[in-house]
């Protein structure tokens, strides 16, 4: 079973007269019971939200989502991001620093 979700109710409509299992939902609340998949994908959507709270609230709402064992998969872009002219903290880091930290988000340890 597949199941795609976004905000966008026109995007949602678009995928549905496809064919698609799709919802409307908001990233930081999927309204499914936990541990229901195996895999789940975040493309692009994560950087949308405004704090790091909320993107590691996002990111914890894909882990409860997944059962045991299963996997995750998030790619996150605008690397431009910048706060007072400055390139955030997390731009700073060296690419490994970067990649751990994500690890750590979604680790379920």
């Amino acid at each position: 079973m597949s199941i795609g979700c976004d905000r966008s109710e026109e995007l949602i409509s678009i995928c549905g007269q496809r064919g698609h299992e799709v919802l409307v939902c908001d990233g930081l609340t999927v309204n499914m019971k936990s541990d229901l998949f195996d895999a789940c994908i975040s493309i692009a959507v994560i950087h949308h939200f405004s704090t790091e709270h909320r993107r590691l609230d996002a990111v914890k709402e894909l882990v409860r989502l997944l059962r045991p064992g299963g996997e995750a998969l998030i790619y996150v872009w605008a690397m431009e991001q910048t706060k007072q002219d400055k390139k955030s903290i997390y731009l700073m880091k060296k690419k490994s620093q970067a990649a751990e930290t994500v690890l750590a988000y979604i680790s379920p340890v």
